[in-house]
């Protein structure tokens, strides 16, 4: 995720420079370079791989939970929900099929994270 968004204030920037003093047809180019690595770098690498990688590492701490004796059942099923749908809504730049399912994603993730919080913290005071 954070190659993608490096992508701005390092290569966009410098895309943004030339654009500003380049000839009309040289402009051409430069669209087709930012929007090339755009793609790339944003849409591919920065969210679809992000995500895949966030997404693994919240079936993993589910996994993790789940395991574990001394948490709840239903923190570590409610981690493997919000990894599902992240694992779905991952795929929103490749078809708009899931894009229902990518609108549920942007409250579930969220969610999932406040209730993990909590949980770690309650549990940190505990010991």
């Amino acid at each position: 995720m954070m190659l993608g968004l490096l992508r701005w204030p390092s290569i966009h920037w410098e895309l943004a420079r030339s654009y500003a003093t380049a000839s009309t047809e040289n402009r051409a180019t430069l669209d087709a370079i930012f929007n090339g690595l755009n793609s790339y770098l944003g849409n591919f690498i920065g969210e679809f791989v992000g995500e895949l990688a966030l997404n693994l590492f919240f079936l993993l701490t589910a996994y993790a939970i789940l395991r574990s004796a001394q948490r709840s059942r239903w923190l570590g099923l409610g981690g493997v929900a919000a990894s599902a749908f992240g694992f779905f809504a991952m795929f929103r730049n490749v078809t708009p099929a899931v894009g229902a399912i990518a609108e549920v994603n942007n409250y579930v993730l969220p969610l999932w994270l406040v209730v993990l919080g909590v949980a770690f913290v309650r549990e940190r005071a505990r010991d």
